[in-house]
């Protein structure tokens, strides 16, 4: 049972924080290897490419492969073609492997139980998001879902962090955030929210060198963490 935690709202990120998806992410990027004429990725080096969205982790895919995206307006509209592919790839086939965390539905319940308001903050494109949460049949626990694409902005910005929130109805010193990468802590960080970092998502830097305010290795930890952080707060 989750009793007495300091805050009104939590914000999660999905790939790697709720959700593994690096197997379909993998599978849609080998889908579009594969009509590309080039070689498969490894399983082993996508998740290194997650966390910036769908551009970068295309263009990250491609420089692996050999066939970097380079500068100038025809290198642009090929990274939107492929882009534009990739989603469509991974939006035909997000759940062949995508599962969530041990844990990750037991935690956002006995949160919600409590009467902690909850969002998603990503920078996975708008529609896989909103697809892959219905999916597993999590949509009906988040008061907001942000995904790349309503807004400009993406993570390590923080205004889409700030969006889920005024959609929550949090304010951003009441509210918390839990993810995987650097660009989860930054955009907190500059939001004003306490945040979170597990260490088994797919963060590109060792995670205990991404700044955040409490570090874990279960998703069962977080409401241990939200304590802790309370009883920092008010020794301050």
């Amino acid at each position: 049972m989750v009793t007495d935690l300091p805050f009104d709202g939590v914000v999660f990120d999905l790939d790697g924080t709720l959700i593994d998806s690096v197997p379909d992410l993998a599978l849609a990027l080998n889908a579009l290897m594969d009509e590309e004429g080039l070689a498969h990725l490894r399983p082993d080096q996508v998740p290194a490419m997650v966390g910036q969205g769908a551009r970068i982790l295309v263009s990250k895919a491609m420089a692996a492969t050999g066939r970097p995206i380079g500068a100038g307006a025809d290198e642009t509209a090929r990274l939107e073609r492929l882009h534009d592919r990739f989603v469509a790839l991974y939006e035909a086939k997000p759940l062949v492997g995508t599962r969530p965390y041990d844990g990750a539905e037991d935690l956002l319940r006995a949160l919600r139980d409590a009467g902690i308001r909850l969002g998603i903050c990503t920078n996975k494109p708008q529609g896989p998001t909103e697809g892959v949460v219905k999916a597993l049949g999590l949509d009906g626990l988040f008061d907001a879902v942000i995904g790349a694409g309503l807004i400009p902005e993406r993570k390590p910005h923080p205004r889409p962090l700030l969006l889920a929130l005024e959609r929550m109805g949090v304010a951003p010193g009441r509210a918390a955030m839990v993810g995987d990468t650097p660009y989860d802590v930054d955009a907190a960080h500059a939001a004003g929210v306490a945040v979170v970092m597990v260490d088994f998502g797919y963060s590109p830097v060792p995670p205990a060198e991404a700044g955040a305010d409490r570090l874990i290795s279960r998703l069962a930890d977080v409401p241990a963490a939200l304590a802790a952080l309370g009883e920092t707060r008010k020794r301050a």
